[in-house]
């Protein structure tokens, strides 16, 4: 603490689960290199895999996972197949012998290729790399921060290394014995032996939860230190083979667990073919029967182990899954535990957490003060905010059903806009001068069934609802919409072509995409629930308490659901009011363009019985917005589209793509070298939304860019971790690949670029934070939200990297949120809570990039923090700064998105060292 900035001794520090660490962590590594050869051998099975699977036009290659999963359970420690720069090479963490290394790849290649040329070819490469001697690794690659590819070999040992050293620790986790985790052949750590039971549901079937800490590479910033996360999870145990994604298989006299991902369709999974084969051929070696279980041939339903003492394969359910009766998370307390084991037994990593300081002056609220504001805009605001947006009158129209929600809706508008109690809107005559001379009401039941469910287009939809709201179009007036979506959350499907047929015939969409062609923006607002039961299943009546509760429970979620629709509706008009300018309290308002950039690549559309090689759709939308003039003045917002192609008010690029099909074909713009299509296109469109941003924004002015690093680090090379601060390389495609806007003249460039990241496991999870006490010492607080600093290495200075921590909305709740505060799930006291969600600390990281040498990077980062913490019309926390957000809700909002984001399949094996799949900008996944 000595060497760290001054001032800053008795301010607040920030508990975080990530780790400093440094090559000597590492060990030895050996390398086994038989040279040219073997390189040539290698692409030769390569092609001839790529002769029996697929054909010309698919990228197929070999099964490398299989082949490493294998390789570390026969080794006992870390293993890794590595081809690149034309070489390739099998790097170890221990000698291992030739005899095992032949066996291993000789039973895996004819795993792969059982028949044909490929055989020979296989039996050669065994020989080359069981010929070549184990020499050490002659110098061990400079330790990159944050690098994110996995041909990065050595973030992928020093992740292995910190949990190797976990898997040794006993953990007293709460419970009365304690727990072992065991490390998987994929790196990550499973308390096998210790899964969590929930209660039996109605019958009688008992879940269970498989308690998971993963260990990952951090985002560090513009520090030059590499780091590790730890972060810990609950996954699922699947009852059945349904949709598992990975089957972990343990052996007692084997230190790992073999983690073996599935393939194959959701509904008819099978175990991945090359490690089973492998498995089986290896473990009817004498040597080899203790160390490398055999993989069951078929995927029997009993042999999914729903315990701790049913057998040795565990079956893990797709993260999407979702089953009554069993919460998620671990809760707070798992994770200061996991703090206080690594300080006590990791003596590497002791001390070693990146120091994070609360940044003075800066007060990010999570409640109403004067610096933050929540609640609906008052009405006396909104005509300065309908101005700002372009809207000259609004016509506020609810379209509804049910008489419930008729009164419901009625009942919050009168409360928002300060109407009376007494206040009755007519039905289909518009109420004017709700806000004087601005904004009209009109409540329209739907007779014509035009937002009902059925098969109706929405071609068919769009004719009802132009001929119902024809007489109320006029000159001037802008229509919004609030309408009623049916709401059942109990409702059940027999078989999953029904539930499928529910959801294509679902009312919301078809007529949500009507409007947006009529050129009316909508928001939906649910049917109340089912009432709360009073009799309970087995004929006993419900306590009086659970009653009141569950009543009590019901309607405050209808009135916020209610209120938060209302508020929505001009969220998305692009109607704000002077709540951002006001957050920003004592910090300077400049008149800066925050732009906001959403990219989204579509989930790749499939065809029966072969793979779509055709590039996946491509989603980009640019918000814009700016204060119109001093903090107590609204905020003017703009989008852009390739939909448009030209920067509208938001109202009119929201509506022109929600009224469009959504996705760009990228197909057809232009590559160099491994660049994928996704990358070229967010480039270049990117670039021309930049340049039509210099004319046709109104009051051009400086510019700052913000964007989501988890999505955006293979579109543009400059935000990841190990090029901040430097130079575009030589071979660079073009300057747009760079960052954000740096293909125009250096004049036009944005002052900054800000990368946000939200994965925890590049972040490090959140355990509170030191504070400095009375009595002179550091004592440690159970929660945090504030807004920290990183310190730079040397402790001199302060780096332009934020920090913001929160806890959920149902934590800051109360007590009944807060399961997991004072024990995690493996305590005794949890048993009866596994239904319970364990909520604990999330966290943003914000790192402002300078692109001008005006910039301060210092100021732009706690304007960052400001517009995470103080929304448009949410009043919590958000998860990116206010103009990505508004970006990203273009897309979320889309009538369609669903289709374009869910995949069926919850993971994809991803890119391995050789593999030549660029996802988005020529870098290896």
């Amino acid at each position: 603490m000595t060497d760290c900035p001054p001032g800053h001794e008795h301010r607040k520090r920030a508990g975080l689960l990530q780790y400093r660490t440094h090559p000597g962590v590492l060990g030895t590594v050996f390398a086994y290199r038989p040279g040219p050869v073997a390189h040539e051998l290698w692409q030769d099975l390569c092609h001839a895999y790529k002769e029996r699977i697929g054909d010309r036009r698919q990228d197929v290659q070999p099964p490398y996972r299989s082949l490493e999963a294998i390789l570390r359970a026969v080794l006992g420690t870390w293993a890794r197949w590595d081809v690149s720069n034309g070489q390739a090479q099998l790097l170890t963490g221990a000698a291992m012998s030739s005899e095992d290394r032949q066996d291993v790849i000789l039973c895996w290649g004819e795993a792969i290729l059982p028949e044909g040329p490929g055989r020979e070819l296989v039996q050669r490469l065994a020989e080359q790399i069981a010929a070549t001697p184990p020499l050490p690794y002659p110098a061990l690659p400079r330790s990159v921060a944050g690098r994110r590819t996995l041909s990065w070999w050595p973030g992928e040992l020093a992740r292995w290394r910190l949990a190797e050293v976990l898997a040794a620790i006993d953990w007293q986790l709460g419970g009365k014995n304690p727990a072992r985790f065991t490390l998987c052949t994929d790196g990550t750590l499973a308390a096998i032996g210790h899964e969590l039971p929930s209660a039996p549901d109605a019958e009688g079937r008992v879940r269970h939860l498989l308690p998971r800490i993963k260990v990952g590479t951090a985002a560090t910033g513009h520090s030059e230190r590499h780091a590790v996360t730890i972060n810990a999870v609950t996954t699922l145990l699947a009852n059945r083979w349904y949709g598992v994604t990975t089957v972990l298989l343990t052996n007692p006299d084997q230190p790992l667990a073999v983690a073996a991902r599935t393939d194959g369709a959701p509904w008819k999974r099978r175990l991945n073919v090359p490690a089973v084969a492998a498995s089986r051929r290896l473990a009817g070696l004498p040597r080899l029967t203790h160390r490398v279980p055999a993989f069951p041939e078929t995927l029997e339903e009993s042999a999914i182990a729903a315990g701790s003492e049913l057998g040795t394969v565990r079956a893990v359910a797709p993260e999407s899954i979702v089953t009554p009766g069993l919460g998620r998370g671990n809760g707070m307390e798992m994770f200061r535990r996991i703090e206080a084991h690594v300080d006590k037994h990791c003596e590497r990593y002791r001390e070693q957490s990146p120091l994070y300081i609360e940044v003075p002056g800066l007060s990010v609220p999570t409640a109403k003060t004067g610096v933050r504001t929540s609640g609906p805009i008052l009405p006396h605001n909104l005509p300065a905010a309908l101005d700002a947006a372009r809207i000259d009158r609004l016509l506020l129209t609810v379209l509804w059903h049910d008489d419930e929600v008729r009164s419901r809706v009625q009942d919050e508008i009168a409360r928002q806009w300060h109407l009376g109690d007494d206040f009755v809107a007519p039905d289909g005559d518009v109420e004017h001068d709700v806000v004087p001379g601005r904004v009209d009401v009109l409540f329209l039941q739907d007779k014509a069934g035009a937002l009902a469910h059925g098969p109706a287009t929405a071609e068919h939809r769009q004719q009802q609802l132009a001929e119902l709201l024809a007489p109320f179009q006029e000159e001037g007036r802008t229509i919004a919409a609030i309408c009623e979506t049916e709401w059942d959350p109990n409702r059940k499907y027999p078989t999953h072509q029904a539930k499928a047929q529910a959801e294509a015939e679902d009312g919301k969409w078809p007529s949500k995409a009507a409007l947006a062609r009529l050129g009316i923006s909508s928001q939906y607002v649910k049917q109340a629930p089912p009432p709360v039961p009073t009799i309970k299943k087995n004929g006993e009546p419900c306590s009086p308490y659970f009653i009141e509760k569950a009543t009590e429970a019901r309607q405050s979620g209808l009135t916020n659901s209610t209120e938060n629709a209302v508020r929505d509706a001009l969220r998305g008009l692009g109607v704000f009011d002077h709540r951002l300018g006001t957050a920003f309290g004592k910090l300077p308002l400049h008149p800066w363009w925050h732009i906001g950039i959403h990219v989204r690549r579509h989930a790749q559309p499939r065809q029966y019985g072969r793979r779509n090689t055709k590039p996946a759709p491509l989603t980009i939308t640019l918000t814009a917005i700016r204060p119109i003039a001093g903090p107590d003045e609204p905020w003017t917002a703009w989008a852009y589209s390739p939909v448009t192609s030209q920067w509208e008010p938001y109202r009119q690029t929201r509506l022109a793509v929600h009224s469009a099909n959504l996705g760009l074909d990228v197909s057809g713009f232009p590559t160099t070298g491994g660049e994928s299509h996704q990358a070229s296109a967010a480039a270049h469109i990117t670039e021309a939304a930049l340049i039509a941003a210099r004319t046709q924004l109104p009051l051009p002015g400086p510019m700052i860019m913000y964007v989501n690093g988890d999505t955006t680090e293979r579109v543009w090379a400059g935000l990841q971790d190990e090029n901040l601060g430097q130079r575009p390389p030589a071979d660079l495609p073009r300057p747009a690949s760079w960052l954000p806007g740096h293909g125009l003249p250096r004049a036009q460039r944005p002052l900054a670029v800000v990368r946000t990241i939200n994965d925890l496991e590049r972040i490090g999870r959140p355990t509170g934070a030191y504070v400095w006490g009375k009595d002179g010492k550091w004592g440690k607080t159970k929660t945090t939200e504030s807004a920290f600093q990183l310190v730079s290495d040397d402790g001199a200075t302060y780096l332009p990297d934020f920090l913001l921590t929160t806890v959920p909305r149902s934590w800051a709740a109360g007590p009944p949120g807060r399961f997991g505060s004072e024990f995690s799930r493996f305590a005794p006291e949890a048993v009866k809570r596994q239904g319970k969600n364990g909520y604990a600390h999330t966290a943003v990281r914000l790192t402002a990039i300078p692109t001008s040498d005006d910039a301060d990077a210092d100021l732009i980062g706690k304007i960052d923090v400001v517009l995470i913490n103080q929304g448009t019309s949410w009043d919590g926390r958000q998860t990116e700064p206010t103009p990505l957000r508004l970006a990203k809700q273009i897309d979320t909002n889309h009538p369609y998105y669903r289709r374009s984001c869910e995949e069926l399949e919850a993971t994809t094996p991803v890119a391995h060292a050789a593999e030549t799949e660029f996802p988005m900008n020529g870098q290896p996944r």
